[in-house]
C-alpha cells in the first residue's frame, strides 16, 4: 500500500492527491489543488490534516493517538515511528475514506469529498469511542503554485486574516483560502511545520524538502458514544461547503455518464472503473465567452495539450458517447489555429498557447474525421466557405502544411512528403529536450507524420466531398502523391520494417536513420493507410518481435545504441530514457488497431487485441489507484513511471475495447 496513490478531480483542472497511507510523498500531495484559471494556474491548498485523538487527556490513562505523519529530515522513515496507519482505504471516483479500527477504544472514519468546478473540498470524520477522547486536527497549508516547494518560508510568508470559533482565513501572497468546521472549535495557535521531505521527489532529482503553515487546531471533545464533524475549505472567491459529501455533484454527473454509456454498450458494464477514469481528463476551458472542454494530459503535472486531446478525443469521448463534449473540444482548438497549426499544449500560466508540434494538427484532422464518422454533425463542422468553424480550421491546417508554416513545417513540393525541423527542434511525440539538447532528434521527414498527412487528406476529402467536391478531388490527387512516394522512402525490404525518419544530410538529401522505433504502427493503423494489407501486416509483425510487452510499445528495439532499460536518475537522465526505449502504454492502442487491420477485423484478431490490454488492466488496482501511468520501465518488471494517471494511457484501451465489442 506504501507505494500506491490515489487522485480524485474536478472537472476543470483541479485535484486532490495522496497515498492510501496518508502520507504525503509528493508536493502534488495535497487535499486540493486549485485552479485560479481553469484549468491553470493551479494552487495548492491545505497539503494535509493532522489528527491528534487523546483518550481520558488529563487522567493517568491517558493515551494519544497521533494519525500518519510527514516524514522529515528527523525522521526519513514515517512508518517507523510511533504514528498509526489506516487498516483499509476505500476510493471511488468521488471520495477517498481511511478507516482505522484497530486503534484501542476507537473508531475513525475519515473520507475526502472534493468539489466539482469548484475549488472546494471537505473532510468528514465519523468517530465511535467508549472513553473520553479530545480531538484536535492540526490543518497544513501551504497556498503556493502546485509546481513548486517552500524550503525557505517563515512564518511571515502567511496571513490569519479573519478567525472566529468555527472559520478562518488565511492570506499567502495574492492567494486566501477560506476554512469552516462543523462541531469543531478552532483554537489559534499559529507554527511553522518545518523540513517536511516529500521522496517521489527526491528520487526525481526535485526539490524535496518543503515547510508548512499551521494556523491552530479545530478541536472537540468527545463523549463515549458516536461523533461526526467536518472541516470544509475553499480557494477565494470559492466558499466552504460543509455538505459537499450530501449532494456530491460529480457523482451525479458520472451516473449520468455511465447510464448513457451502458445504454450504447450493454455488453461493457464492467468497463464502467474505465469510464469513470475518463472522465477524470476532461475539464473546462474558457475560450473567449465560451465555456468549451479540453483534457488534461496527465495528472499531476500536465496541462492540456492538443497533442494528447486529438489522440484521447476518440477514446474518452466518442467511445463513451460523450459527443458534445468531443465537439466542443474540437471548438476548443479550432479557435486556436494559427497558420495551420493547434496548439502544442496551453501554458501553465494562463499565456499565450505554445505552437511547437507538427503532428497534433494532423491528429485534429483525424479526431474531426473520427467525430463526423460518429455523429455526422455536418452543423458543427460547419459550413463551406465558413470562418472560424472546425470545416475552417481543417483547412487551414492542409494549406498551411502544404505551403509552410512554423519550424520550416512544409510540404516537399518533389515527393509531396512532410518534413519539418532541423536539429534544435523537438516536434514530433517523442519531443524530449533540456538544456538544448534533443534527446531523440527526428527532424526531417518522419514516418508517423506522413502517415497522418496521407490519412489526414483522405479524412477531410471524405468529410467535405459532397458540398466541395473539387476541393476533395483535390486532396485524394495529392494523397495519391505521398502515399507512392511514402512506400519507396520508409519502406524497407531488408527487414519489413518502415524506417523512422529520414534526415537530411549536408547535401539536402533524406537518409534513414536506422532506428527501429514504435512510430512506424501508425502507417499499418490508420484507416487510409498508404500500405496495402501485406505492409501493415508486415509491419505489425516486426513491431511485435521487437517493441511489444504487456503495458505497451517500447520505443526503441533492445540492443540499439540509445536503448535505456530504467526510466530513472535526474532530469537529463530521465529525459534522455523518455524515448529511447521506455514503454509507452497509449501504444497498445494503434498496434491494437493495426492488428485488427491487418487481419480484417476477425475473430482471432480481436482476441489477440483484447489480450493485449489485460495487464494494463489489472495495473488499474495498483499505482494511482483506478488509473493508467503515462510509462513503465523498459525492461521487466516494468515499473510504472512519468506521470501517474495519463489521459491517452486510458483512452486507447477504452477505444479498442470498445472496437472490438463493435
Amino acid at each position: 500500500m506504501r507505494d500506491a496513490e490515489w487522485i480524485l478531480t474536478t472537472g476543470h483542472g483541479g485535484f486532490a492527491m495522496g497515498t492510501p497511507l496518508g502520507v504525503c510523498r509528493r508536493k502534488y500531495h495535497t487535499l486540493l489543488n486549485a485552479p485560479l484559471t481553469p484549468p491553470v494556474d493551479r494552487i495548492a491548498t491545505v497539503n494535509r490534516l493532522d489528527e491528534t485523538f487523546t483518550l481520558d487527556p488529563g487522567t493517568t490513562h491517558e493515551v494519544p493517538i497521533r494519525l500518519a505523519l510527514h516524514e522529515t529530515r528527523t525522521t526519513p522513515d514515517c512508518t517507523a515511528a510511533k504514528h498509526h496507519f489506516p487498516d483499509r482505504f476505500e476510493k471511488d471516483a468521488t471520495t477517498v475514506t481511511w478507516i482505522y479500527e484497530d486503534l484501542p477504544s476507537l473508531h475513525i472514519e475519515k473520507q475526502l469529498c472534493i468539489g466539482w468546478r469548484s475549488n472546494t473540498a471537505a473532510v468528514r470524520y465519523r468517530i465511535r469511542t467508549d472513553r473520553v477522547c479530545r480531538v484536535e486536527i492540526r490543518p497544513l497549508v501551504s497556498l503556493r503554485d502546485f509546481h513548486a516547494t517552500l524550503e525557505d518560508a517563515t512564518l511571515k510568508r502567511w496571513k490569519i486574516a479573519a478567525q472566529d470559533d468555527e472559520s478562518l482565513t488565511i492570506e499567502a501572497e495574492q492567494y486566501a483560502l477560506h476554512l469552516r468546521a462543523r462541531a469543531l472549535i478552532f483554537e489559534h495557535a499559529p507554527e511553522l511545520v518545518a523540513d517536511l521531505v516529500y521522496d517521489i521527489e527526491a528520487s526525481r532529482d526535485q526539490p524535496d524538502t518543503e515547510s508548512l503553515f499551521s494556523p491552530g487546531v479545530f478541536a472537540a471533545d468527545l463523549v463515549p458514544g458516536e461523533s461526526e464533524f467536518s472541516i470544509a475549505f475553499a480557494l477565494a472567491p470559492d466558499t466552504p461547503d460543509l455538505d459537499l459529501h450530501k449532494h456530491d455533484p460529480r457523482r451525479s454527473h458520472l451516473g449520468r455518464i455511465t447510464a448513457n454509456f451502458t445504454r450504447r454498450h450493454p455488453d461493457g458494464a464492467q468497463l464502467a472503473p474505465l469510464v469513470a477514469a475518463a472522465d477524470d481528463f476532461l475539464v473546462m476551458r474558457r475560450v473567449e465567452k465560451s465555456a468549451l472542454m479540453s483534457v488534461i494530459a496527465g495528472y499531476p503535472w500536465f496541462a492540456d495539450w492538443g497533442r494528447d486531446t486529438m489522440i484521447s478525443l476518440p477514446g474518452l469521448m466518442l467511445a463513451t458517447g460523450r459527443y458534445d463534449d468531443a465537439r466542443s473540444t474540437l471548438e476548443t482548438y479550432a479557435r486556436h489555429v494559427s497558420k495551420g497549426m493547434i496548439p502544442n499544449r496551453f501554458d501553465d500560466y494562463s499565456g499565450p498557447p505554445h505552437y511547437n508540434t507538427v503532428d497534433a494538427s494532423l491528429w485534429f484532422l483525424h479526431a474531426v474525421r473520427e467525430y463526423l464518422k460518429a455523429t455526422d454533425d455536418r452543423t458543427g463542422f460547419g459550413a463551406p466557405g465558413s470562418k472560424h468553424t472546425i470545416r475552417a480550421a481543417c483547412h487551414d491546417i492542409i494549406r498551411h502544411y502544404t505551403t509552410g508554416t512554423r519550424f520550416n513545417i512544409r510540404m516537399d513540393p518533389d515527393d509531396a512528403l512532410i518534413t519539418a525541423g532541423d536539429d534544435t527542434t523537438q516536434l514530433t511525440w517523442m519531443d524530449a529536450k533540456r538544456d538544448g539538447r534533443v534527446f531523440t532528434p527526428r527532424h526531417g521527414k518522419a514516418v508517423e507524420i506522413n502517415a497522418l498527412w496521407h490519412h489526414g487528406l483522405l479524412s477531410i476529402a471524405e468529410c467535405i466531398h459532397t458540398d466541395e467536391p473539387d476541393r476533395a478531388e483535390e486532396y485524394r490527387t495529392l494523397a495519391a502523391r505521398v502515399a507512392g512516394h511514402f512506400r519507396a522512402a520508409f519502406a524497407d525490404p531488408k527487414t519489413g520494417a518502415l524506417h523512422d525518419c529520414l534526415r537530411p544530410d549536408k547535401s539536402g538529401r533524406f537518409i534513414p536513420t536506422g532506428e527501429l522505433r514504435p512510430n512506424q504502427i501508425f502507417a499499418a493503423s490508420l484507416e487510409h493507410a498508404p500500405l496495402n494489407q501485406a505492409g501493415r501486416q508486415s509491419v505489425v509483425e516486426v513491431v511485435r518481435k521487437h517493441l511489444l510487452t504487456p503495458v505497451g510499445l517500447r520505443t526503441l528495439a533492445p540492443g540499439s545504441k540509445n536503448y535505456q532499460s530504467r526510466f530513472e536518475g535526474d532530469m537529463m537522465q530521465r529525459d534522455n530514457a523518455y524515448h529511447n526505449g521506455t514503454v509507452w502504454p497509449w501504444l497498445i492502442g494503434p498496434y491494437c488497431e493495426a492488428v485488427l487491420r491487418a487481419n480484417d477485423f476477425s475473430r482471432e484478431a480481436r482476441h489477440e487485441a483484447l489480450d493485449c490490454l489485460t495487464t494494463l488492466f489489472e495495473h488499474m488496482r495498483s499505482g494511482c489507484l483506478g488509473q493508467i501511468a503515462e510509462v513503465y520501465d523498459a525492461d521487466p518488471p516494468h515499473r510504472q513511471q512519468g506521470c501517474t494517471a495519463q489521459a491517452w494511457s486510458v483512452a486507447e484501451p477504452l477505444r479498442i475495447v470498445i472496437a472490438c465489442l463493435e
